[in-house]
Parts: C-alpha cells; sequence; structure tokens
C-alpha cells in the first residue's frame, strides 16, 4: 500500500517482498537490509522505530537515508496519510546525503539521528 501510494505519486519504489521475495522478507536481518539498501542508493522508509537503537554501529557506517514512522502498529492507510502529509518535506531532507534518521511523525518530521 505504501509503495503503491509513493509510485502513484510518480516515484519508484520497492517494498521489501520486491527485494526479498518468496517470505524472505519476514527474514531478512535487519543490518543486511540496511547495507544493500546503502549499497544501492535507496532512500529506506521503515515503521520500525528502534533502528537507531538496534542498529546505530551499521547505520553509522553507511551514507543511508531513513525516514521512520514512530509506530510500528500503523496501518497501511495510516501510513499513507502521514507519508501524503509530509512527502515534500522528505523529498527536501532526502537531498541531504546520510545517515541519518528522520522520523515521520503525526505532526512532521523530526530528525532522530544523529543528533546535531
Amino acid at each position: 500500500m505504501v509503495a503503491q501510494a509513493i509510485r502513484a505519486r510518480g516515484y519508484e519504489a520497492l517494498a521489501m517482498a520486491d527485494v526479498y521475495p518468496d517470505g524472505v522478507d519476514q527474514r531478512v536481518a535487519d543490518p543486511e537490509w540496511i547495507e544493500k539498501a546503502d549499497r544501492e542508493g535507496w532512500i529506506a522508509l521503515t515503521k520500525d522505530p528502534s533502528i537507531i537503537r538496534d542498529h546505530r554501529e551499521v547505520l553509522a557506517a553507511t551514507t543511508l537515508r531513513v525516514f521512520a514512522f514512530t509506530n510500528a502498529n500503523l496501518t497501511g492507510a495510516e501510513m499513507v496519510e502521514r507519508l501524503g502529509t509530509n512527502f515534500n518535506r522528505i523529498l527536501q531532507r532526502a537531498r541531504k546525503p546520510g545517515p541519518y534518521v528522520w522520523a515521520i511523525t503525526p505532526d512532521g518530521l523530526q530528525r532522530r539521528w544523529p543528533r546535531d
């Protein structure tokens, strides 16, 4: 649903199941997809708000640009709504090189890592 919403705006988007098919997306370790996204030059969109706490060292070794929903229990429709509200802000911030993590909150974007 989220990838479709991004595509509907004219941008390329790959869901984890596109990159890791046949259920592998449910088993791939976070460091693996983080490193792959970095190698490919992708922008990562995640609903794992603990990515910074759990993978700070991996992120620090990359140039990955990450935008994270702040609640892993959001529905697809809720994520699409937040994405739509913040889409232009995400595009503006994504022009800058990483690594960084911005949180997508109900009120906008908040830089979560690294702290300035």
